[in-house]
């Protein structure tokens, strides 16, 4: 990942595996292509798509992404302002006593 851009590149023929996390998020595909496998629920299965470069998909709180470069790519993934905010005031009040 690049600390300037937070911007993170996946070469070609590596997978990744983006663990669910409390709140929602978004993957931005930056440049290339990415095959991205959605962890499914009881009521829906797993599902596989492909995402060109300008191209987003939403992750639900607790969803689990495997997505891999075809043939590299560079993604961002995107936490809403709300949650960083919370986040931030939560850190915050426990940091300083509060």
């Amino acid at each position: 990942m690049s600390d300037a851009q937070s911007t993170w590149h996946l070469d070609g023929g590596r997978a990744l595996t983006l663990a669910g996390a409390a709140e929602a998020r978004r993957l931005a595909v930056a440049c290339g292509r990415v095959w991205l496998t959605l962890s499914g629920t009881a009521d829906e299965p797993a599902q596989d798509q492909w995402l060109e470069a300008g191209e987003a998909v939403a992750l639900a709180p607790g969803q689990t992404a495997v997505l891999e470069g075809w043939p590299a790519a560079d993604f961002q993934l995107l936490v809403p302002p709300a949650s960083a905010g919370a986040r931030r005031g939560f850190l915050g009040r426990r940091l300083l006593g509060r």
